[in-house]
């Protein structure tokens, strides 16, 4: 160790301290090694790569927050971490009620429609299959089946299917099958699509959920634990707006997935809606302005916050598409948080200029 650098001798100390321990020991040595960190800015030494992303999957777990935020605050002021919550990237303004109008709307969610309709379609195939079978083997049970004939379940079938093709321009056939995709499979591609967003724009915009599943409550918690720090970081003259950020962030993977896929298996843009009227109703407890950014607090308000938030969800994601895709590729592979933290760093290091 005494041949080595004093920034070089810190890395060390954090690799070693970071890379042992579980369970309450593994928290007791993430609090030591932000601390670490914080003495290693007074000093102006910086943390490696290696360093950064140890100290950041140490600390990333959904029921410390608080612990993750202080990770990146730490690493952003000591210069590993600089584009989280970067100080350049703000919110646009409230948009006037005409701009507002023209933004897209959010997609619908149709989950339930189409879990239903993939549950009937399920149940009439298997039934049907159970009558033909039934009706071919009732001899052995000693009971009398009577099985629909064959060609007419295959004329229904047809009739069904023109019906469908020709009058509903093949909807019924395109909900069932979303809907037992939601049920029977699992798309890969899909899921880190809507995870690469998700996690690019929480990170560019400080939040520290954004390395896990969007929920409409999970968030509002967090800011209750972690108001102060989070204001500080975000919106050091008062525009922190958190409530805004949460909105962008949890529309982020739908908007990436209506982009790349024209539909929505995945993401749930209820979510966003579904965290306005909580934090609406918790807003008292949460010590927070949840009109705060000139929003109104009635329906018509509330639909033109989420029409922005969602346009402002496809401006980020349009802005920095490369880096998400290349994100979306290492999900795949199957890295860690750190690890997209890292990814993050690298590319945004030659354009602070566009952040």
């Amino acid at each position: 160790m005494e041949s080595l650098q004093p920034a070089e001798q810190y890395n060390a100390v954090l690799l070693s301290l970071l890379a042992r321990g579980d369970g309450k020991e593994r928290t007791e040595n993430a609090q030591r090694a932000i601390e670490l960190v914080l003495e290693m800015t007074s000093r102006r030494l910086k943390l490696t790569s290696a360093s950064t992303k140890l100290l950041v999957d140490a600390t990333a777990r959904a029921d410390e927050l608080p612990v993750l935020l202080r990770a990146l605050s730490a690493a952003r002021e000591n210069g590993a971490c600089r584009a989280f919550a970067a100080s350049s990237l703000r919110l646009p303004d409230r948009p006037s009620p005409s701009a507002a109008a023209s933004l897209k709307p959010v997609p619908a969610d149709e989950r339930s429609s189409e879990v239903t309709a993939a549950f009937a379609f399920t149940a009439l195939v298997l039934g049907t299959l159970g009558l033909e079978v039934a009706d071919v083997l009732d001899f052995l049970v000693g009971a009398d089946y009577d099985a629909p004939p064959l060609p007419l379940v295959a004329a229904t079938l047809v009739a069904g299917w023109a019906y469908d093709r020709y009058a509903q321009r093949g909807e019924i056939v395109a909900t069932v099958g979303r809907g037992l995709s939601r049920l029977f499979s699992r798309d890969l591609q899909r899921e880190c699509t809507t995870e690469s967003a998700s996690f690019m724009v929480g990170y560019l915009l400080g939040l520290p959920c954004c390395a896990f599943m969007p929920t409409a409550t999970r968030p509002l918690d967090m800011i209750a634990e972690s108001k102060e720090p989070m204001s500080a970081l975000t919106g050091r003259d008062g525009s922190a707006r958190l409530v805004d950020r949460l909105l962008i962030w949890l529309l982020a993977p739908v908007a990436a997935e209506k982009e790349s896929f024209g539909d929505l298996v995945t993401s749930d843009p209820s979510v966003a809606a579904n965290l306005l009227s909580a934090a609406r109703r918790r807003e008292a407890s949460l010590g927070i302005d949840v009109s705060a950014g000139g929003w109104a607090d009635d329906p018509a308000a509330d639909e033109a916050r989420l029409r922005w938030a969602f346009s402002e969800a496809r401006r980020l994601l349009q802005r920095y598409s490369g880096m998400r895709e290349e994100l979306q590729e290492q999900m795949v592979a199957g890295v860690s948080v750190g690890d997209c933290v890292v990814l993050i760093e690298e590319r945004c290091k030659n354009q602070w200029g566009m952040i």
